[in-house]
């Protein structure tokens, strides 16, 4: 079934008008709404959920309108919110005014990306454009735009710019309020406290927001009975959860957690503070609130100081707002794990989405519209789901909103950047990489850099069958006058006149650019030679910086490594090479060096990844090579392609990988060298990933058993603050306090979240460390 993206307001507001006795049954209509029958006409597609019930969808499905249901039941029918639910999400952002068009994005416009400033704190590089079993297409390669009639790549003509935002000043506090109560989400707007109220009255949902209690009203739950309304209070005001007093808006921190956030990831021996921690100060799309005052953490302050002299844009109250609601959803969510997350809790999420892009919060709703994707992989059991990537985007999406409830500005985020001028450049070809995707794009990339090390990508990805990958790399690329295939590209060089690009380093094509086709250099040249004279620690270094911030701010080839090796080998993890420094690969076998796993990116035996890698490592021992590849972990890399002395004229200089199937006849044969040394010990850091990854697969059910010991086998490491963060997080999630009527607290979901977060970030900060180490 083939339908057409649906914006997440749109989907929210469906499952919002079902009737209880509906929602229930939701789940089970939308695995059924995968087999219904739909015809596409024009701009209109149609589903059949039975002979005489059609729902009509405007494509792209933008407002309510867009989506009719023919039942009685319209709009509240069961019919329309299965169709809107088992959608793609429409993940457009505003587009804002450009010369040169705005960058496109995977998805229709999923990309986010920051300030130009993240592109001088770390090295020029590309994200990975393939997709490893369960991922998508890199979301800066991934065209969803069409060229032009110019020639030139254009922006979706889905995208549909918002209403601009609009924010409200916090309310002042009346005469008579609740001392120390700090405004909050819209709960406490226009109430105050009759004289002869109960002031200790156990703090409840609102249901019936703008009200206030009249004296001798007896204490209960908290409803409309005995409340009336005040003049000037807002009648439509949605209810919310109640703050309590003292407590800033935004999630609820659990004060009795020992490992703060901070503390934690500085425990763990990063070494390096967050690289977002240096970013130049980023303008929100949003305004912010004169009357909100912002606050920001600044270390070796006491406390709080406002966010102007941090020199970071300040959060608004409306964004405060937006941000604990996406809280309480990600917390609710986490409680539940997948089984919970049925259409009924995506609704949830992608309303709170909303919110956040409304306020322009651009970071934190990506975030969560990929928790949504990740959620909806699951539960139709798409092989292509994996659930580290749905614990990543979680830890990203409670981070943001931690750090935006605490007033980090910088955690905000923007929309979309445009291609700007760059000048006058002169590439060189590095390589070009088949791309196939889980997500049904496919294509090719080809990789160039200038004379000053920093790399370009000219990238073909388009939705597209698989096997187009197959041939991808020839096919003629789109750039000005330039007319060669990626494969011949990767091998030459080219010329761009006022050429114009992402931060990211994305080139803009189409005929309408002034490009030609110029000689290239081999990788035992210059200016290509000097990629492979930086020292592996550095490399590193980038890798791990840039992979610290979130995934859409991440520059681009951070995680290319350009490795000088010897083959040694074989074993369980792959083909073993032996660095031989930074030096070329002619310096021979003699120089000591790490031993590191060279795996293959894509398992898909119809590309020849494997193939490849076999052939080189059982066939070429002994013998040099120079690889470009891309890190994964502690010294191990996804091989992308290879050069040697040894390898034919033929090639051209150097074999694509995956785009180029060696033979018996290019290796020159094995010859003896030293046995593989052993692995090296990892510290027992999985075991906190473990908890993690099982509290997000079935909830705070899995924390019943087995996370004590785990935190016993963590302190028998010596690796205490793990054990802390694995023990705080089973307290938590078996903690189930009650109010004073029995009901469930909701707040316990809110106390596990941040005991979760505690614990991501740690297992981050300590891996990374790890992960450096073994690359030393």
């Amino acid at each position: 079934m083939s339908l057409p993206p649906v914006d997440p307001a749109v989907t929210a507001a469906a499952v919002a008008a079902l009737p209880a006795r509906l929602k229930g049954r939701l789940d089970a209509a939308v695995e059924q709404a995968s087999a219904w029958p739909t015809d596409t006409t024009g701009t209109t597609v149609t589903v059949h959920p039975d002979d005489k019930t059609t729902v009509t969808l405007t494509i792209p499905v933008l407002t309510e309108a867009d989506a009719v249901c023919s039942c009685l039941l319209f709009p509240r029918c069961l019919h329309r919110a299965a169709v809107l639910s088992a959608a793609p999400i429409l993940t457009d952002e505003p587009e804002p005014s450009t010369n040169a068009g705005p960058e496109p994005s995977a998805n229709a416009g999923l990309k986010l990306s920051t300030d130009a400033g993240l592109e001088s704190a770390v090295d020029g590089g590309l994200e990975s454009p393939i997709a490893r079993a369960g991922t998508g297409a890199d979301p800066d390669l991934t065209a969803d735009s069409q060229p032009g009639a110019d020639g030139e790549s254009k922006p979706s003509a889905d995208a549909e710019p918002l209403p601009p935002a609009v924010f409200e000043p916090e309310p002042e506090p009346e005469p008579g309020s609740e001392p120390g109560l700090a405004p909050g989400p819209r709960s406490s707007a226009g109430l105050k406290r009759e004289s002869g109220s109960e002031p200790g009255l156990a703090p409840g949902p609102r249901s019936s927001a703008g009200l206030k209690r009249e004296s001798g009203s007896e204490p209960g739950p908290r409803s409309s009975a005995g409340l009336k309304r005040e003049s000037g209070s807002e009648p439509g005001l949605a209810p919310g959860p109640r703050s309590n007093p003292g407590l800033a808006p935004g999630p609820r921190l659990n004060p009795g957690l020992k490992p703060e956030l901070e503390p934690v990831a500085a425990g763990a021996g990063a070494g390096k503070q967050r690289g977002s921690d240096a970013e130049p100060a980023r303008k929100s799309d949003a305004q912010p609130d004169p009357g909100a005052a912002a606050t920001a953490i600044v270390p070796g302050q006491a406390g709080p100081v406002p966010a102007a002299a941090t020199g970071h844009p300040q959060v608004s109250a409306a964004q405060r707002q937006a941000a604990h609601h996406l809280w309480s959803a990600a917390a609710e969510m986490l409680a539940g794990g997948v089984p919970g997350g049925g259409a009924v809790m995506q609704a949830s999420l992608l309303r709170a989405a909303h919110q956040a892009r409304s306020t322009g919060l651009h970071t934190a709703a990506a975030a969560t519209v990929r928790v949504v994707e990740h959620l909806r992989a699951a539960r139709r059991e798409d092989p292509a789901f994996r659930r580290a990537e749905l614990a990543d985007d979680l830890r990203e999406l409670l981070g943001t909103c931690h750090r935006l409830a605490t007033g980090d500005g910088r955690a905000v985020g923007v929309a979309r950047r445009d291609y700007q001028p760059v000048g006058d450049l002169r590439l060189f070809g590095l390589f070009a990489e088949p791309v196939r995707a889980a997500t049904g794009h496919a294509g090719a990339v080809t990789y160039l850099a200038d004379s000053q090390g920093r790399v370009w990508v000219v990238s073909d990805v388009k939705p597209a069958e698989p096997s187009v990958a197959l041939t991808a790399t020839r096919a003629s690329v789109d750039l000005g006058e330039v007319r060669l295939s990626h494969h011949n590209l990767s091998r030459a060089g080219l010329r761009a006149i006022n050429a114009h690009a992402s931060a990211a380093g994305r080139l803009s094509h189409g005929r309408a650019r002034q490009a030609v086709s110029a000689p290239g250099a081999g990788w035992f040249e210059e200016p290509l030679d000097a990629l492979w004279r930086v020292p592996l620690a550095y490399q590193v270094d980038r890798w791990l910086t840039a992979a610290a911030l979130p995934a859409q701010e991440r520059p681009a080839a951070h995680d290319l490594a350009y490795v000088n090796g010897v083959i040694i080998g074989t074993d369980r993890r792959g083909m073993l090479i032996k660095v031989i420094g930074a030096g070329t690969a002619a310096e021979g076998a003699e120089g000591r060096g790490t031993a590191i796993a060279v795996e293959a990116p894509h398992e898909d035996p119809a590309l020849p990844y494997v193939g490849n890698l076999r052939l080189l490592a059982t066939q070429a021992q002994g013998h040099p090579v120079r690889i470009i590849g891309r890190f994964t972990g502690p010294a191990r890399i996804d091989a992308l392609a290879v050069a040697a002395a040894w390898l034919p004229p033929s090639y051209g200089g150097h074999a694509d990988l995956g785009a180029q199937r060696l033979t018996r006849a290019d290796v020159p044969g094995p010859t003896p060298c030293d046995p593989p040394p052993p692995p090296r010990p990892a510290p027992p850091l999985h075991l906190v990933r473990h908890q993690l990854e099982r509290v997000v697969a079935t909830g705070r059910a899995a924390l019943l058993s087995g996370a004590e010991q785990d935190a016993r086998r963590l302190a028998a490491a010596h690796l205490t603050t793990a054990a802390a963060v694995v023990e705080a997080l089973a307290a938590a999630g078996v903690r189930r306090t009650r109010d004073v009527f029995g009901r469930l607290d909701p707040h316990d979901s809110e106390h596990l979240a941040q005991a979760w977060l505690t614990a991501a970030v740690y297992e981050r900060a300590a891996s990374a460390e790890s992960t450096r180490v073994a690359w030393s």
